[in-house]
Formats: C-alpha cells, sequence, structure tokens
C-alpha cells in the first residue's frame, strides 16, 4: 500500500480538515459550475436547433432528462468523495491498462473535437459585438483559455466560473422579450410529443447526449478532490470517504446545479421555439446563427444576451478538461 494512502495511528478513523458542510459558497462552486458547462457551445446550439426545428413541442425533453443529469453526476461526485480520486484514477485502479488507455484516448478525441468546435462558436458570438473576421478571433481567445488552465490556480478558476456560469441566467431574459405564447408553452412542458421521423428522433438523441456530456463525470469527480485538496486534504488518506453531512451537502450541490442546467435548456429552446419556429427559420446549425437570427425577430436585446450567454459559457466549459 503506497505510504500516503496509511494515516498515522493518531488520525485513523478521522477524516482532516474543515468540514465541507460549513462552506456557504459550496454550492456555486461545485454543482453551479458543473451544471453551467453541461450548456457549453455545442449544447447550446443543440438547444436552439431543437426549439427552431419543433417548436415549443420539445420543451418536454427539459424536465424528462433532468433526473438522468442528476443521478449519474451525483454518482460521479459520490465516486470523488469517497475514493478521494479522480474517475481515470479509480478505472486504473480496478481495471486492466488497455480500458484505461483506450478511455484516455477516446476522451482526447472527443475533447479536441469539441473545443475546436466551441471556440469556433465563441469567436462566431464575439463577432456580433466586434466587427472583425471570426478566424481572427479564434486564436486570441484560444490563447486566452490556455492561459488561464496553465496560470490559474484551482481556486482562482473556481470562483471565476462561478460568476460565468450566472451569465447563462441571460437566457432566461432572451426568452421572456421573445414574447413567448403561454398555452403552446404550458402544452409542450407537459405533454410529450415524440415523432417517429428521422429528424425528430436525431435532435432527440443529440439532445440526451450533450446533456449527459462524458466530460461532466471526469470533471465533477476531479472537482471533488481538487475541492479537499484546497481545504489541505493533501494525502488520499485524508481525502477517503465522506461523512453523511458532506454527502447531504454534495446532492443539494449537484440537484442545484443541474436543475440550473435544465432550467437553462429549457429558455434556450423556448427562445428559438418562439421566434424562429414562428418564422420558419428551422435551418440552424449552431448557436451563433440562433443569435444573430434572434435580433430581428425579438427584441435587439434578445439576442445580445443570447450570444453573450455563448461567449461565457465557452470561458466556462472548455477549461473544465485540464481535469481530465
Amino acid at each position: 500500500m503506497p505510504i500516503e494512502d496509511v494515516p498515522p495511528a493518531s488520525q485513523q478513523g478521522v477524516k482532516q480538515g474543515p468540514s465541507s458542510g460549513s462552506n456557504v459558497l459550496r454550492v456555486l462552486a461545485l454543482g453551479l459550475i458543473t451544471g453551467a458547462a453541461d450548456d457549453d457551445c455545442s449544447a447550446i446550439g443543440t438547444y436552439a436547433s431543437a426549439g427552431a426545428r419543433f417548436g415549443p413541442s420539445f420543451l418536454w425533453t427539459a424536465p424528462a432528462t433532468f433526473p438522468m443529469m442528476f443521478a449519474v453526476v451525483y454518482l460521479s461526485a459520490k465516486l470523488g468523495q469517497v475514493s478521494g480520486k479522480g474517475l481515470f484514477e479509480v478505472i486504473r485502479d480496478h481495471y486492466p491498462g488497455w480500458i484505461l488507455r483506450y478511455a484516455l484516448v477516446g476522451v482526447l478525441i472527443g475533447n479536441t473535437i469539441e473545443a475546436g468546435a466551441d471556440i469556433g462558436a465563441m469567436a462566431a458570438a464575439i463577432n456580433i459585438f466586434v466587427p472583425i473576421p471570426a478566424p481572427w478571433i479564434v486564436v486570441p481567445t484560444a490563447l486566452s483559455i490556455l492561459a488561464l488552465q496553465i496560470w490559474g490556480s484551482y481556486t482562482l478558476i473556481r470562483n471565476i466560473f462561478r460568476w460565468l456560469a450566472l451569465v447563462l441566467l441571460a437566457y432566461i431574459g432572451s426568452a421572456l422579450l421573445a414574447k413567448p405564447e403561454l398555452g403552446p408553452v404550458l402544452r409542450g412542458t407537459f405533454i410529450p410529443t415524440i415523432h417517429f421521423i428521422q429528424e425528430f428522433l436525431s435532435i432527440l438523441v443529440a439532445v440526451i447526449g450533450t446533456t449527459l456530456s462524458a466530460y461532466l463525470y471526469t470533471w465533477q469527480s476531479n472537482q471533488e478532490v481538487e475541492e479537499e485538496i484546497a481545504m489541505g486534504r493533501k494525502r488520499l488518506w485524508q481525502r477517503k470517504g465522506a461523512t453523511d453531512e458532506e454527502l447531504r451537502q454534495t446532492r443539494w450541490d449537484v440537484l442545484s446545479g443541474m436543475f440550473f442546467s435544465n432550467v437553462v435548456m429549457y429558455f434556450i429552446i423556448l427562445s428559438t421555439a418562439s421566434t424562429l419556429y414562428k418564422a420558419d427559420k428551422k435551418d440552424i446549425d449552431n448557436a451563433a446563427q440562433a443569435a444573430e437570427a434572434l435580433r430581428p425577430l425579438a427584441d435587439h436585446a434578445a439576442g445580445i444576451l443570447f450570444a453573450a450567454g455563448i461567449i461565457a459559457v465557452g470561458f466556462l466549459a472548455l477549461p473544465l478538461w485540464r481535469w481530465e
């Protein structure tokens, strides 16, 4: 057994460091960040496309996916708390090495593709405010995010993300400015509508896939480990295990974060359902296109708020992969 796994005799059975339940801002620092990161630029584009193509009848998917989101992310959080290790460390301990290698290669490929898509979406959204070619924005945007990951501490990044996450509330304002009709909204929210056609089923699978993004599982487990290290629990034996109070707090962290993510998803769909769908502008391929299309159809501020959310969530979601 590694020496760091063995506590001093006087400390056996005692978890060291301050109680995580005493941190009153922990909800904002953990669950909220994870929930906001779930609504990355690619996810926003998927939700916007769903609302534009199928209107308010697609709103039911938000409450339907909420229990799934909570279950998988809470399990990932418990894994980090109880084992004191991140997801890939646990895989290394319990499974053959080839499984870990394949998992890491898959994550690297998937994250690289998604990172490129997110940076491109951020550049296109910034272009709405800054009238210069989007390709010129890509490089400084990528370098800014890279600098934050290299030189920023976990605590600094967590505090920045806490406030960036709140920018996603702009989607609520964007949806309200679009003036949705109450009747169709209520029917779409509480009465599931499923069309057994390829286009609908493809969007449905895409929405489920993006709400249950695989990188969140790694981030959530590693985030629990980093949080305990920030509390002073630097050795594995200090981090192992979780008290009832810590697990209760984690449940609320994850519940609040996934609820926040789900609310944002709901209002993104509502924004485009109330504007683009009604105007028969259904060919929306990404989040930046949705933001640009909203401006003439709804209040000008709706498009601005939509674009601001894309930029904020891009800066939030991409550095999460540092902990994978």
